[in-house]
């Protein structure tokens, strides 16, 4: 027996089993009402009963060692936890609780003599065991001691091996020591058994600086191909705003279970991110690996919003074979919005309505009412204004900012338009080109321009511009805003003329600066290298200002050939 810490009267009546459970409750109550001295008595006594000799209780042991830990240490008594370790030791020489507890004191404490040879001691005990090691130099990382840390894995390294077990702790260190590629190989290595600490290497190796990030990608893309390193990789490419380049780390994984679980995920981040291409491309992955109806429904869709319409009618009317793939109904009103969308996007409004009518006997009446927009908007997209009217009515879509202010707009309504349009919950690149016009003109109706955006909306861009650039005749100070978007959707040689017209007409508008620039562009690119020169020179002149200078000096300065073109 254990003779260092006295048993109350009360415990010793009872039996040893009951009295160590009463008394570990009694101090994990005291703890949790901060009675430090009760607490210490109670863990104190669960650790003697836990030391009997031939019924030594290893769990009971650590847990009463850790309660005094943290009882003492908020009392500010920590120095009293080192002879009670002392003494289990003598009995437990190889407790690893104890062993930590004791070094993890010794060092908070400064006693750095101490601590060296409580390590010491550990590691003769433990042999082969990489935990005195690990322990110490994380203590030593904690307090900011990296090389007194590096100087212990190095040893460790001389006795035990390069890398290992230690090569989680290894990395860190080098973290520290901002030794990025040594880094990233220590997380590679530590992975295969620690895949915990993937956490660690993003938090890490995400801050390394541009100039060592080729060399951290070599290191993490290097054979054998497996996947905790290549989702690292994949993080970090996030991390540093290369979405293209995540989905490459992560997609060319050897294809199974776990991996599609990480392509998926890949793929929800990717939609956060609002990378829609790179989502496209990792959900048809999922598809071609699981098959299932959510990733087809998601893949399509971010073909949709990245402007493939093409793409997402292809993945919509695919066939699908997976296990997931789910019911006729449920495919309908899972994908028959996105077809109807994709066919709006490539101004096919009358196939659209068609698929809609096809499917109607499968459609509940609030799956019909939520298929109304993507249709309004196919015949919207198509220039249609008569029949997205037809389809809005009898449906919410008639209080729907942005469709009534479309329909407003296509009449001439701008005063409708210009009302409705602002509220809209979209970023399209055609709403904010109307958003443009509408803001820069101040007259309340305008049929010309209703008709100039539905030739746009059929893909009549000719035609729209030609029509823009008549309607800068009557539009007074808008007349430059008008003419900057019919010079948008005019071909080059059409351009350069109305870019110099805003600029020799409208010196001081807000246009003028962007049309030096594409002027300069243009001539830039027709081969006039000394038009381009003075154009931009004349923008860096007379628009000191302009948002668009940096842009311009720097084009300036790769046609001078003072810097290397991209």
């Amino acid at each position: 027996m254990v003779a260092a810490w006295p048993l109350p009267a009360v415990a010793q009546a009872t039996t040893p089993a009951t009295s160590a459970a009463d008394a570990l409750t009694r101090a994990l109550e005291a703890e949790d009402k901060r009675n430090t001295a009760v607490a210490s008595v109670a863990y104190r006594e669960v650790l003697q009963r836990a030391l009997t000799v031939g019924n030594t209780d290893g769990d009971r042991v650590a847990l009463a060692i850790l309660g005094l830990e943290r009882v003492w240490v908020d009392a500010g008594m920590l120095d009293s936890i080192v002879p009670v370790v002392t003494r289990v030791l003598q009995l437990r020489p190889n407790d690893p609780t104890a062993r930590s507890v004791q070094l993890r004191t010794l060092v908070t404490m400064g006693r750095d003599s101490d601590a060296r040879e409580a390590f010491t001691t550990w590691r003769r005990a433990a042999g082969n065991d990489a935990a005195p090691f690990r322990e110490y130099a994380r203590l030593l990382m904690q307090q900011g001691r990296t090389l007194a840390a590096d100087s212990v894995l190095a040893d460790a390294s001389r006795l035990m091996g390069a890398g290992g077990a230690l090569s989680g702790e290894t990395a860190q260190l080098h973290i520290a020591l901002q030794r990025w590629v040594p880094a990233a190989a220590a997380f590679r290595e530590s992975l295969t058994e620690q895949p915990w600490l993937e956490t660690a290497a993003l938090f890490g190796l995400q801050r390394a600086p541009a100039t060592v990030r080729d060399s951290i990608r070599t290191v993490l893309l290097a054979d054998p191909v497996t996947l905790g390193p290549r989702r690292v990789l994949s993080s970090l490419e996030f991390a540093w705003g290369e979405p293209r380049r995540a989905w490459s780390a992560i997609s060319t994984v050897p294809s199974n279970d776990s991996t599609t679980a990480a392509w998926r995920g890949f793929a929800e981040r990717a939609e956060l991110n609002e990378s829609w291409l790179v989502a496209r491309d990792a959900w048809m992955a999922v598809l071609d690996k699981a098959g299932d109806l959510e990733a087809q429904q998601r893949a399509a869709d971010a073909a949709l919003r990245a402007g493939d319409a093409a793409g997402a009618l292809a993945l919509v009317r695919r066939k699908a074979t997976g296990a997931g793939k789910g019911t006729d109904s449920l495919r309908v009103r899972a994908l028959l919005g996105l077809e109807i969308a994709a066919l709006g996007e490539l101004g096919r409004g009358a196939e659209a309505q068609q698929q809609l009518n096809d499917a109607a006997r499968k459609l509940d009446p609030d799956t019909r009412a939520a298929l109304a927009r993507p249709l309004v908007g196919a015949w919207l997209r198509a220039g249609d204004v008569e029949r997205a009217r037809s389809a809005m009515q009898g449906s919410d879509l008639v209080d729907d900012d942005e469709m009534v202010g479309w329909l407003a707009l296509y009449d001439g309504d701008l005063l409708t338009a210009r009302k409705r349009l602002v509220r809209a919950a979209s970023s399209r690149p055609e709403l904010v080109d109307a958003l443009g016009i509408l803001a820069r003109t101040r007259v309340d109706q305008l049929p010309g321009v209703g008709q100039a955006f539905v030739l746009l909306a059929r893909k009549d861009s000719t035609a729209a511009a030609t029509r823009f650039a008549q309607l800068a005749d009557s539009v007074g100070n808008a007349a430059p805003a008008f003419l900057a978007q019919a010079a948008r959707l005019s071909p080059r040689a059409g351009a350069v003329s109305i870019h110099e017209r805003i600029v020799r007409d409208f010196p001081k508008s807000p246009e003028a600066p962007e049309s030096l620039l594409a002027w300069a562009r243009a001539l830039r690119d027709a081969g006039d290298k000394p038009g381009a020169i003075a154009r931009l020179e004349q923008l860096l002149v007379e628009y000191t200002t302009s948002a668009l200078a940096p842009q311009a000096r720097r084009d300036l300065e790769r046609l001078k050939g003072m810097v290397p073109p991209l």
